[in-house]
């Protein structure tokens, strides 16, 4: 059987530019709902874990906390994937028509790093061994199926491609822009049952135009795995400078 990508799902796609519109809306609402409960979710679960093992660090917390996140999404695509024709890019034959955006990511990183510590000064936090492993290894894996992989294809087998010109070269679809302020989103921090959210105005911005260049990364790749990657050394990149 021969899995369908992002790229062959739009090309097979047959559906009216008001319908399409229609049908993006309701599907990117079931999206974020969906996010937003399976954070929630994790949010229990590490809590649960942090009470069960009081002894570990934050980066350790945190490391299982995303291998949770990853696998309550990678067991289910990827039996969707085995049994069906549906591809979340579980795959790496075509990382290297990725490397465009990964570079636009590391150059847009640093720019940001530079820019910040010109307004703001240095910091004055060291970054411990385990923070680096944390970034590097585990902070990509459950939110590139969560915020990259599920939703883009949900929305391009359901919906199509719905693309914006931005130039003459350059054109983003409709759904990476979504899937990308879904990811700069799900970085504020807010519990059901507990007041207060927290959030920064610089990292929602940031993370929304890192959400563009993986969601491009993803196209022209459709591989999950490189998206990960990518996550992982931006994040590096950002702490370190």
């Amino acid at each position: 059987m021969k899995l369908q990508t992002c790229s062959d799902i739009t090309k097979s796609t047959p559906i009216k530019k008001e319908k399409k519109r229609i049908y993006l809306i309701i599907i990117s609402i079931a999206i974020l709902c969906f996010q937003i409960l399976y954070y929630q979710l994790t949010l229990v679960f590490i809590q649960f874990v942090a009470k069960l093992i009081p002894e570990l660090s934050n980066n350790c917390y945190l490391m299982i906390h995303h291998i949770f996140q990853f696998l309550l999404l990678f067991i289910p695509t990827i039996l969707i994937n085995k049994y069906t024709s549906v591809d979340f890019g579980y795959h790496i034959k075509e990382w290297k028509k990725g490397i465009k955006w990964f570079l636009i990511g590391v150059i847009f990183e640093i720019a940001v790093a530079v820019v910040l510590t010109i307004l703001y000064g240095g910091s004055a936090e060291i970054f411990s061994i385990d923070s680096l492993i944390f970034q590097l290894f585990f902070s990509g894996l459950g939110e590139e199926i969560c915020y990259r992989s599920l939703p883009l294809v949900t929305m391009f087998w359901l919906c199509g491609d719905i693309e914006i010109k931005i130039s003459h070269k350059l054109k983003i679809d409709i759904a990476v822009i979504i899937s990308a302020l879904f990811f700069s989103a799900g970085h504020i921090s807010f519990q059901f049952g507990y007041s207060g959210i927290s959030y920064s105005w610089t990292q929602l911005i940031v993370t929304f135009v890192i959400g563009i260049i993986l969601g491009m990364m993803y196209r022209k790749t459709n591989s999950v795995w490189a998206c990960m990657t990518a996550h992982g050394i931006y994040n590096v990149i950002a702490i370190l400078t």
